[in-house]
């Protein structure tokens, strides 16, 4: 009897799971969205900065969710014929352009592991603050793509100076890359980098940081060392975008925030001039007097990048940084802010100067781990 009825209640659970799986079955349903499948298109990103007149380019194919139906290898290679050309204002001829690639055999978009697509790099363009520039890229097999931006002002900077005399200790680091944010454990010391900044324009104004070290070597190649840069002063990046990422707005822990790039607007000195403390870590100034001596081996100067962005520029790196660190289950997608038309990405205009904050020598009697 006791085998009858296991018998019966598993018979009876196997049946109430088909009408369940039956039930579930009948429920699903193909939704037919338009944007999930279109042909492919460019995936570009552009940057013109008046810094060394630089014009960067990165491109590659970008397909749609449907174009997955027909399995092809993420790492194909994909050279195609064509040409790219940024224009200036009006004028007709091109202020730069690039034919069939950098070595006339088509442009190598493919993506592998340490390549992400086509890149150039090329500086010495006289670019101009308040000129427009249109960027198109015409290439076989693909809709052109083209976006325009405008060459914002310089920034206006006074007044800078860093303040070797004092020393500030933070107990509570928080770093921010490019690929998300950690605490920092231990403590750090720092200097005082003062400047003055003048916003002259109702408008909002975005802005964006960035510091390096440059050493020259006679007889050697000059290298550069990227320096973060730090701000404890969160008032002043209230609204910058890997904060609000990271969710680190308001937050009483940290103290000093560290950035590869930091970001932010004129929201706390609009149409007036803001006094801004930024901060440069001990390690980046070394123990060295600024003075020259008999045998120089090494000459180094720190500098600190300031670039009045376009707004799209700053738009794009948010929705970047916001889709980065609110991807989820249950989270809905951040759409990529994009001004390419018949493509996706940014073509972004940053009108940068260059401000020396320190700088020194590193004599003979100082280096002893170098051969010649």
């Amino acid at each position: 009897m006791y085998s009858f009825w296991t018998t019966k209640y598993a018979l009876g659970g196997i049946l109430l799971c088909c009408a369940a799986l039956a039930g579930c079955d009948n429920m699903i349903q193909e939704v037919d969205v338009a944007p999930s499948s279109f042909p492919p298109k460019l995936a570009v990103s552009a940057t013109i900065d008046t810094d060394s007149g630089a014009f960067n380019l990165c491109f590659t194919e970008m397909r749609s969710l449907g174009s997955y139906k027909t399995w092809k290898s993420e790492y194909r290679t994909i050279i195609c014929k064509g040409v790219v050309s940024l224009y200036e204002d009006d004028n007709p001829t091109p202020l730069y352009r690039i034919v069939d690639g950098d070595n006339g055999q088509g442009f190598d978009m493919s993506l592998r592991p340490s390549v992400s697509g086509f890149f150039i790099e090329k500086k010495g363009l006289p670019l101009k603050a308040g000129s427009a520039y249109r960027l198109t890229l015409e290439i076989e097999g693909y809709p052109t793509a083209s976006a325009t931006v405008v060459m914002p002002t310089p920034p206006a900077v006074e007044d800078i100076a860093l303040d070797t005399g004092q020393k500030i200790r933070k107990r509570y680091p928080y770093f921010i890359g490019r690929t998300g944010g950690q605490e920092v454990e231990g403590r750090m010391d720092f200097y005082p980098l003062n400047l003055r900044l003048t916003d002259g324009s109702r408008d909002r104004d975005y802005y964006m940081f960035r510091l390096e070290a440059t050493t020259v070597r006679p007889y050697y190649d000059s290298y550069v060392i990227p320096y973060s840069i730090a701000i404890a002063n969160s008032a002043l990046i209230q609204d910058n975008p890997d904060m609000e990422a990271e969710q680190q707005l308001g937050n009483n822990m940290s103290d000093v925030f560290l950035f590869e790039r930091m970001l932010l607007s004129d929201v706390s000195f609009a149409n007036a001039t803001g006094a801004i403390e930024l901060l440069l870590q001990e390690e980046a100034v070394k123990a060295v007097a600024p003075l020259p001596c008999s045998q120089q081996l090494e000459h180094t100067s720190i500098a600190i990048y300031i670039s009045h962005l376009s707004q799209v520029a700053y738009e794009h790196h948010r929705s970047l940084a916001l889709q980065r660190n609110e991807i989820g289950f249950f989270v809905e997608p951040v759409p990529i802010v994009s001004n390419i038309e018949n493509g996706y990405g940014c073509f972004a205009a940053f009108s940068t100067v260059r401000k020396t904050v320190y700088e020194y020598y590193t004599c003979a009697s100082d280096i002893s781990y170098l051969e010649y």
